[in-house]
């Protein structure tokens, strides 16, 4: 019996270093994880502008091209524009969603609309849904033009890190077109 202890305990000790080794090269070679973006950035601010809100705009409705007409509407007055689509939840008039009912950005946005409802869905990128139900009617449910900034009381609000404002660039120095950002839909 003493024989062979010797050889198994070598092959359970070359066994146990094999697989120290094998996960040491994997930990070692392994990407190192990529901490994601903030969903939103806090910045001093005494107004929020609508250059500053970006808003998603959904068809719930079966009026062809009302979302896009919307979000055409929004874009004028000075909101960025994410997703243009359509929507199968069904809704009535228009219904304006974001993180919290009483954030500024929701406000601003509900100010464009004639007795929108207002939800609240604790997202965490301050952007805005705009729900446009199938009895809405652009003409007598919007209010254009509908205003451009809301009064910060508190000083301070929490942007989606892509719509944070940059610096513009100068004019003198050359600029990398596909590096700029748009705010047309895709």
């Amino acid at each position: 019996m003493r024989t062979l202890s010797t050889p198994i305990t070598l092959i359970v000790l070359l066994g146990l270093l094999a697989a120290g080794a094998i996960w040491g090269y994997k930990a070692v070679t392994a990407k190192v994880p990529v901490t994601p973006p903030p969903p939103c950035v806090t910045l001093p601010m005494t107004d929020l502008l609508t250059s500053s809100v970006t808003v998603n705009v959904y068809n719930g409705g079966t009026t062809r091209g009302l979302a896009s007409s919307v979000s055409e509407a929004l874009k004028q007055g000075g909101f960025l524009i994410g997703k243009v689509d359509n929507t199968d939840e069904r809704t009535y008039g228009a219904t304006i969603v974001g993180a919290a009912a009483d954030n500024p950005e929701v406000q601003l946005a509900a100010a464009w609309f004639v007795n929108p409802q207002i939800r609240a869905d604790d997202r965490p990128d301050h952007s805005v849904d705009v729900l446009l139900g199938a009895d809405f009617v652009q003409a007598t449910g919007m209010i254009i033009p509908g205003p451009a900034s809301v009064a910060l009381p508190s000083g301070e609000v929490c942007l989606p890190a892509s719509a944070t404002p940059t610096p513009v660039a100068d004019a003198a120095q050359p600029t990398d077109a596909a590096a700029q950002p748009t705010d047309t839909p895709t």
